[in-house]
């Protein structure tokens, strides 16, 4: 067995990375980039911001002092029904117009926990400017129902009153109407006079105390009211989302999580078998920093996994979601690990060596050559990605929905979002790639071997190599599928193509290259995302993020390098 040789790129992948660019360039970036240059635009509130402002408001409004109150939640929600059938159907300049800025469909949900048992108080704010959208209480209703409450007036005069009651709060009764259907439960719909966008339409619902009256007080009675907006959208439209949702559900649990089981099982058997080809170290280092990485960013997104509770319709608490996560994570740094000794294990027994070692004395120079390469590598995927994802957006009609479990808005420190990027470049890699690439490799190269009687040619051998990228690339390809694409199985294609590079790069350059190559390829994305996202900081966070990956290598080379120098010379290399 020789030591780890990969292959060196010339021009032509030189060139092909600079073509992937430009694609990636042209078609993702600058038909946004405008947003970074309009000078109407607004930034978007911290989430420290939203919940000062929320405080105002409460007591500005409420009557609530800062007293009064237990805890104080700040969750970033979306109406994804609504931005998704907005994105089918190019209708977000229709809705900048029309909607945006009274009746945003994402908004900061703060959440206010109230003493003396008077219950919870949520304020729907604008994320950009602050202003109070909407708000509902929860806790015990006065005795008295506004039906018995207004037996003796109209529904005219009841609407009337209740857009009385919800202008306190900053709605315009000129831009509602009321719907003329019977009340319901004590709560008034209307709706929008502003005009529908496609078939949605614009509604607000008040719930209003009964005994209302403006002459009572500076404060109207609150606790048991509401005033809350929604859009109503085509029964076609969210049959096919609902549909569409069940289907990734399905595909998710018999595509990706069963297969990953098995997977874990015989990533456990061919360590034991084939360990003896490798270092039972392999991939330590890397698994823990998986872990670490990926239970410290859930820390982070503790408001994300409150929207994902907020969207199943369940209340569950923070700490049941961190401990269902952290030993999630803790369970996909073992498979991690395994997949390491046991795809490392198989390789080598193969008779190919696609990972260095540390103890290596190149070690250094290949982790930079991997940092290097890495970048040219992505730029291809980026631009083949592009490329993908146009084509079916065209042919078969795909759109994005929002998702608040995933929003920047949900982090309490969004700046750490770029470590994502290592997490699914480690895992995904060594799992899909290394491990997976090489168990079906040696299953089809040990069955054509029995059915020939032989060893299969070289170009036998090639071939069966290439589709033993399908199954571990189906497998990554439907544990994405949860993202909000329509339709899911956009994703599955993308991702199936996309495969096929990952495969072939780390059987040419290593795993380590491929490594970065993913690593790069999401902190790119990351990093884009971050200088639209409007918070203050993120667009230098974003440019961290483009370069995050070539400084991790440096110092990974420099620690080598400092290491090696001190066992030679028996002091610290400077």
């Amino acid at each position: 067995m020789t030591g780890f040789a990969p292959s060196s790129m010339d021009k032509r992948w030189i060139w092909t990375a600079t073509i992937g660019m430009i694609i990636f360039l042209f078609i993702q970036v600058f038909p946004v980039t405008g947003q970074l240059f309009a000078t109407d635009v607004q930034n978007v509130m911290t989430r420290s911001q939203a919940e000062a402002k929320a405080l105002n408001w409460a007591e500005e409004k409420f009557g609530i002092p800062s007293d009064q109150l237990q805890k104080t939640t700040v969750t970033h929600l979306t109406n994804s029904d609504a931005t998704g059938y907005f994105s089918k159907n190019d209708f977000f300049t229709d809705y900048d117009k029309q909607w945006s800025s009274g009746t945003p469909t994402d908004t900061y949900a703060v959440e206010l926990h109230l003493r003396e048992d008077i219950g919870r108080l949520l304020l729907f704010l604008n994320m950009e400017t602050g202003s109070l959208v909407a708000w509902e209480h929860y806790g015990d209703k006065p005795a008295q129902s506004i039906e018995s409450a207004g037996d003796k007036e109209s529904g005219t005069q009841l609407a009337a009153k209740a857009l009385q009651y919800a202008s306190f709060w900053g709605v315009n009764p000129e831009e509602w109407k009321w719907d003329d259907q019977p009340v319901k439960y004590g709560t008034l719909k209307f709706v929008s006079t502003k005009g529908d966008i496609g078939e949605a339409k614009l509604w607000l619902k008040v719930d209003m105390p009964p005994g209302y009256s403006a002459l009572h007080s500076s404060f109207p009675e609150w606790r048991g009211g509401s005033a809350t907006y929604g859009v109503d959208l085509p029964s076609s439209f969210l049959d096919y989302i609902e549909n569409q949702e069940k289907w990734s559900i399905n595909l998710s649990m018999f595509g990706f999580f069963l297969p990953q089981i098995i997977l874990f099982i015989l990533a456990i058997v061919y360590t034991g078998t084939h360990g003896g080809h490798t270092s039972y170290r392999r991939g330590i280092f890397l698994s823990i920093a998986f872990f670490v990485l990926h239970a410290g960013l859930t820390f982070n997104r503790i408001p994300g996994l409150r929207a994902e509770s907020w969207d199943a319709g369940a209340s569950i608490g923070d700490n049941v979601n961190l401990i269902v996560n952290l030993v999630t994570f803790a369970a996909m740094a073992l498979l991690t690990y395994f997949s390491a000794v046991g795809g490392d294990g198989l390789w080598k027994s193969m008779g190919r060596s696609l990972w260095p070692r540390w103890k290596e004395p190149g070690y250094g120079a290949a982790i930079l050559k991997s940092v290097r390469e890495g970048y040219f590598l992505a730029f291809i995927l980026l631009g083949a990605q592009s490329l993908i994802l146009l084509i079916l957006e065209q042919t078969l009609g795909s759109f994005a929905s929002s998702d608040a479990t995933q929003s920047m808005y949900n982090m309490s420190i969004p700046l750490l979002l770029p470590l994502l990027a290592w997490c699914a470049g480690i895992s995904e890699e060594l799992q899909s790639r290394l491990f997976g690439i090489g168990v079906f490799r040696n299953w089809f190269v040990a069955g054509a071997r029995k059915l020939l009687g032989r060893e299969p040619s070289n170009k036998t051998a090639v071939v069966l190599t290439t589709i033993a990228i399908v199954p571990p690339g189906l497998i990554w390809a439907l544990g994405h599928v949860g993202y909000a694409i329509f339709p899911v199985y956009t994703r599955i294609i993308e991702l199936v193509l996309m495969s096929f590079l990952f495969g072939w790069f780390m059987l040419r350059f290593g795993i380590m290259t491929v490594i970065f190559a993913h690593v790069t390829l999401d902190a790119i994305l990351m990093g884009m995302q971050m200088m639209f996202d409007g918070l203050p900081w993120d667009f230098a966070g974003g440019v961290f993020s483009l370069v995050m990956p070539g400084l991790v290598g440096i110092v990974i080379w420099w620690l080598h390098r400092a290491i090696r120098s001190r066992k030679e010379t028996g002091r610290p290399y400077a």
